[in-house]
């Protein structure tokens, strides 16, 4: 598949070249992870459809090139008033798009120092305190190249610095690892627990564990049928009371929008922003 390129954007016809949108109170904001599989334009399109009807605050989507399907998307969440990060990658990699609307305040100037494209990173406003928002996507590969990007991934979480900008984090994407007590355990995934168990070791916690502690959900499933959870909310605890619900949406996946079911995370908040149609960064 041919790549497009990330500079300027399409038009779309139900755009009205004034619109804004006002101040507005939330009550709960909806954050949505999803693999995308890097879609083709017909199967962006339909994609699209879904994102429309669900209206979510924050989106990341990730396993995406700059490809023709997923420009398409960018261009369509930019039209109905999300700020995008949407880093190129390199070597025909997969990067990550986050999308955020009402909540944006920036984009920090903060990249972890290896494979920095698959991370993508927001701040936003909840209740009117400023929280870092990131979109991952780490390699498939078990490999070495995987494991420096682990590592990268740590170094940047062990830094006090840029933790003290912010009152909280949320973390949403697909990791491409299992949890240490994963049911079915998959041997191919052993050794590769330890970057589930970064999350935790730095006082971040698993949204959906949190909620559903000994449930069985897959967000993936291999050719023989087999069930991997390898999308993941990760958020921390100082922001676990505001936390409402946390749970996986396999209507997507079931409908052959992708072969990842969606996760979606539920906040409470009072935060109330004005967002620009004219007001994009692009990364």
């Amino acid at each position: 598949m041919n790549n497009v390129s990330l500079s300027g954007r399409q038009k779309f016809l139900d755009e009205l070249p004034d619109s804004k949108q006002k101040s507005i109170d939330v009550e709960t904001i909806r954050c949505l992870n999803w693999n995308i599989r890097n879609p083709s334009l017909q199967r962006a399109t339909k994609q699209m459809v879904w994102l429309e009807k669900n209206r979510f605050d924050i989106i990341a989507l990730t396993e995406v090139r700059p490809s023709e399907g997923a420009v398409y998307i960018r261009d369509r969440l930019m039209s109905q008033g999300y700020t995008i990060i949407f880093a190129k990658p390199e070597n025909e990699d997969y990067s990550v798009i986050l999308a955020v609307r009402r909540l944006f305040e920036a984009v920090p100037k903060i990249c972890i120092d290896f494979l920095p494209y698959r991370v993508s990173f927001a701040t936003c406003h909840f209740s009117g305190e400023a929280v870092l928002v990131t979109g991952i996507y780490a390699p498939v590969w078990k490999t070495e190249k995987k494991r420096k990007f682990v590592e990268a991934f740590e170094r940047f979480i062990e830094r006090k610095d840029w933790r003290k900008r912010f009152s909280g984090w949320i973390i949403l994407g697909d990791l491409n690892v299992l949890e240490p007590n994963h049911i079915p355990h998959y041997s191919v995934y052993e050794g590769w627990e330890n970057f589930y168990n970064v999350f935790i070791k730095h006082g971040l916690v698993d949204a959906f564990r949190f909620f559903h502690p000994e449930e069985r959900e897959y967000s993936w499933f291999g050719r023989k049928g087999n069930g991997y959870r390898f999308d993941h909310i990760f958020i921390s605890e100082n922001i676990l009371s505001s936390v409402k619900k946390c749970y996986y949406i396999h209507e997507v996946r079931l409908k052959k929008l992708s072969d990842h079911s969606a996760m979606c995370l539920e906040i409470e908040s009072s935060a109330s922003s004005e967002s620009d149609m004219d007001r994009i960064k692009l990364s």
